[in-house]
Order: structure tokens, then C-alpha cells, then sequence
């Protein structure tokens, strides 16, 4: 019979085909299927997807922006930065972090929602303000010092079932791109405007592979993107055709200028996700470096000071049950984090997000580790956001009022019966699922501006 922590790795990694709410409906898996799967695979994992067979109860934890709070799992002694940090539950971003968080409304003053995007700097936050679900009609900036939004830019209507897809920030624009998935044709439009506010401006339109955007970024004169299929493309912000930046065959857009040899989406594709970075190339110079992970790791993935894995996971979990493993691109300063992590990015050069207990940020330059989401009173549960820009966000957001958990439990389905079984373990007749929700009160979110922490943290 297979351990409880085996079938952790298992539904975590099932995590990747879990269907979202049935009153979403279909048409909308499809034209936010990156978007909608990265979410369910944040909320998933940072939750610690559980089934525990234990009197007859089979409980799951998990569902969007939810989370169990717990101590952070400790690493092998002598491995971890100043363990003093982050033996138990880590100490909430606002106490760390004091200068780099900030509460914001969460909409606008026509009722607009907001959904926040990225940094722009120290204290402003780009937000997307959003008519209904995921329909945003405007860019905003807010001013954290101040308390105020800007409107940057508006989202021109793109028809019907057109939606504004991730955003991205450069020195002189912002770019973002719009899908219309439901057409059953694979298209895409290029959109800029002005870091400072002003008009949208219509780069341009592709459509086929090149539409299947994995990341987006802009320059001053051009939108660069990498399409799933591998590649970097730039099409003219003055107009013009798309065209193939030469020496990226296998490379994929990470942030610009940088690009790596693994896709930023991998998708429900095993062997993409476990696939470790060997490559980083600045394709503005040209400068190439060569990474090699140690033994046993998988899933790396590098910046320019960091790299990030796992190691240790069991067999056929993705390395989502293994402990993180940071180094430098190098090789050197090997290191293992506390807790686990899933999906790993670097975040603002030196950030990894830890999703084992209560989520948590872990500075890799200072090993500094602070919680980023809300709890309840009695630290029974939680909930967290983090950006939606193309390239790792930096910022994350949780309720700042009360927040109060719903445990709901029904009788368990007969698929939820056959996956359990499929691990070795059999429910009980009476065996029922659980699911624990968040219910956010208040109208207002604490965000974390990873841009506003000092290098020395």
C-alpha cells in the first residue's frame, strides 16, 4: 500500500487536469486555459492537496486562492540560510517586509474589480480594473505612497468573445495581447501603450502557432514573444510583419532580454515541467551561459543570480513533494530551502514562492522568509494571490479584513473512490470529501511589491 505522502505527490500532480467550477463552463476553460490552469495549480499546491483516509472520512483540501496553514517544513540541518527564520509559521510579510506592504481597494470607484498585474516601481502597482469575470476595460497605476489610482490606458473591445490576455512591462510600454479562443481558430492581437499613459496602439495580429502566446514582453520599438512551439518572434510597434529573432531555435522568452531553453508553460506535460534549464541567453547581446543541475535535481529553472528546483521528490510527482534547491547559475552555493514548492520561478531576481504550511516568500540573498497570505483567527486557514503578468509578477495580495473558513463535505464521488483506489487505498462505504473555503470579508487587499525591498533585503 502506498504512504499518505505518496498519495500527496499523486493528486498533486493530477492537480494538472483538475476541471475548474462547472458554473464557469467550457467555453471559458478554453479561451483562459493558461491562465485558469496556472491558478488551480498555484491554489492546488500551495494548499497541499489532501486526501487522508482516516474514520471513514477521506479529507481534500484545496479550491482557487485557498490554503492550509501550517509550519514550514524544515530542511536537513546546516542547510538553510539563518534557520532562525523559518522554523515554524512564518512571520507575516508586513513584519518582515514593512516597507513593501501596502493595502489597496479591491475596485475601483465605478465598482470596477481590480486585479493586479506587476510592479511598475517601488510604489506603483499595475492593475487591470474589470467590468465582470476577467473582462478588464482599463489599465490602472496605483500610487501606494499616496493612495491613488491613474488610469494608464483603456482595453479597446475586441468583439465578441475577445479577452485580454497577460500583460507585460518594458522601460518605455506596457504590452499585453487578446485571444478569441471560441472562434475555434488560433489568433492572437499585439496591443501597447505608454509606461507614462496614453493611447492603446494595435501593433499587429498573428494567427496559427505564432498565436499560441507562452510570453510576451515589449522594447522600445518592438513586441517580442515566444508562441508554445519554441522560438522568440518581434513584430514593429510602427506596423510591420512578424519575424523570427535569428539564433533562438529551442530558446523561449522568459523576460526580456533574457531566454531560456524550457518553456515558461509546460502545461499538464510532464517531462517539459521536470526538464531542467540549461541554457540562459540575453538576446540583446548575444552573451550565453551554460547550466549545468546538479544530480538529482529537477525542474531548474535560472535569472541571472538564482536558479531553482527540487530534489528528493518520489517517483512520477513531478519533483512537487521534493525540497527546494536553489544554487547559483554557477553551481555554487548549493543550498536546500525549508518547505516545498511547485511550479518554481525566480520572482524579482532573488524570490522563490515556498507552498508547504502557510504560503511564504524566501529571499534567497538573505534567507529571509515571510508569510503572504491572509489567516483566520485561529489560524485555521488562509488565501493569497499573486500577479498575473506574462514574466514572474512582482507582487502578491491577500484579504486584509477578516477571513473565515467553510468546511463543506459531501459524500465522496465515484471518481474521487477509483483515483484513491488507483493509489492503493480504499475508502470506506461512508467515506466523504471535504473541501475547505475561504470567505474574504472586507473591501480591501494587502499587496506585497516585491520592487520596494531593498537587494539586502
Amino acid at each position: 500500500m502506498r504512504t499518505e505522502q505518496d498519495l500527496v505527490g499523486m493528486l498533486r500532480k493530477a492537480a494538472n487536469s483538475v476541471p475548474p467550477p462547472v458554473d464557469l463552463g467550457q467555453g471559458l476553460v478554453t479561451r483562459r486555459r493558461r491562465r485558469t490552469r496556472r491558478r488551480y495549480q498555484s491554489a492546488l499546491a500551495a494548499a497541499g492537496v489532501v486526501a487522508v483516509v482516516l474514520g471513514g472520512t477521506a479529507v481534500v483540501r484545496g479550491g482557487d486562492r485557498t490554503d492550509e496553514v501550517g509550519p514550514m517544513a524544515s530542511a536537513a540541518p546546516g542547510t538553510v540560510d539563518d534557520p532562525a527564520t523559518v522554523e515554524g509559521r512564518p512571520s507575516p510579510a508586513r513584519e518582515v517586509w514593512p516597507e513593501a506592504v501596502s493595502t489597496i481597494p479591491k475596485k475601483a470607484a465605478d465598482g470596477f474589480r481590480y486585479r493586479p498585474v506587476t510592479a511598475l516601481g517601488p510604489t506603483e502597482i499595475l492593475l487591470t480594473a474589470e467590468a465582470s469575470f476577467e473582462k478588464a476595460g482599463r489599465f490602472e497605476v496605483y500610487d501606494t505612497r499616496t493612495g491613488q489610482a491613474r488610469v494608464l490606458t483603456t482595453i479597446v473591445p475586441g468583439g465578441k468573445g475577445y479577452f485580454e490576455q497577460n500583460a507585460e512591462v518594458g522601460q518605455d510600454y506596457i504590452a499585453w495581447y487578446g485571444t478569441k479562443p471560441n472562434d475555434g481558430v488560433a489568433w492572437a492581437d499585439f496591443w501597447v501603450a505608454p509606461r507614462q499613459g496614453g493611447d492603446p496602439i494595435r501593433v499587429g495580429e498573428v494567427a496559427g502557432g505564432l498565436a499560441a502566446v507562452d510570453r510576451i514582453g515589449v522594447t522600445k520599438d518592438h513586441v517580442v514573444w515566444s508562441p508554445r512551439s519554441g522560438g522568440v518572434y518581434r513584430m514593429p510597434i510602427s506596423g510591420g510583419a512578424p519575424e523570427r529573432i535569428a539564433g533562438t531555435d529551442g530558446l523561449w522568452l522568459t523576460s526580456w532580454p533574457w531566454a531560456r531553453d524550457v518553456p515558461g508553460d509546460a502545461g499538464p506535460d510532464e517531462e517539459r515541467r521536470n526538464r531542467n534549464q540549461s541554457l540562459l541567453v540575453n538576446l540583446e547581446t548575444g552573451a550565453r551561459r551554460s547550466i549545468t543541475a546538479p544530480t538529482g535535481v529537477t525542474g531548474l529553472r535560472c535569472a541571472t543570480e538564482w536558479c531553482v528546483g527540487t530534489s528528493g521528490g518520489s517517483e512520477g510527482s513531478e519533483g512537487s513533494d521534493g525540497h527546494v534547491f536553489a544554487m547559483r547559475p554557477d553551481g555554487t552555493e548549493g543550498k536546500q530551502l525549508p518547505g516545498r514548492a511547485h511550479m518554481l520561478e525566480i520572482h524579482g531576481g532573488h524570490f522563490v514562492q515556498l507552498s508547504e504550511g502557510r504560503p511564504a516568500l524566501y529571499d534567497l540573498n538573505t534567507g529571509k522568509v515571510a508569510g503572504i497570505s491572509a489567516i483566520t483567527k485561529d489560524g485555521a486557514g488562509g488565501s493569497y494571490g499573486r500577479g498575473v503578468s506574462s514574466s514572474p509578477t512582482l507582487v502578491f495580495y491577500w484579504n486584509a479584513g477578516e477571513i473565515k473558513a467553510k468546511r463543506t463535505c459531501v459524500p465522496m464521488r465515484e471518481e474521487d473512490r477509483k483515483l484513491m483506489a488507483s493509489a492503493g487505498v480504499t475508502p470506506s462505504p461512508g467515506a466523504t470529501t471535504c473541501m475547505t473555503e475561504t470567505i474574504e470579508l472586507g473591501d480591501k487587499n494587502d499587496i506585497l511589491n516585491l520592487a520596494a525591498i531593498p537587494d539586502a533585503g
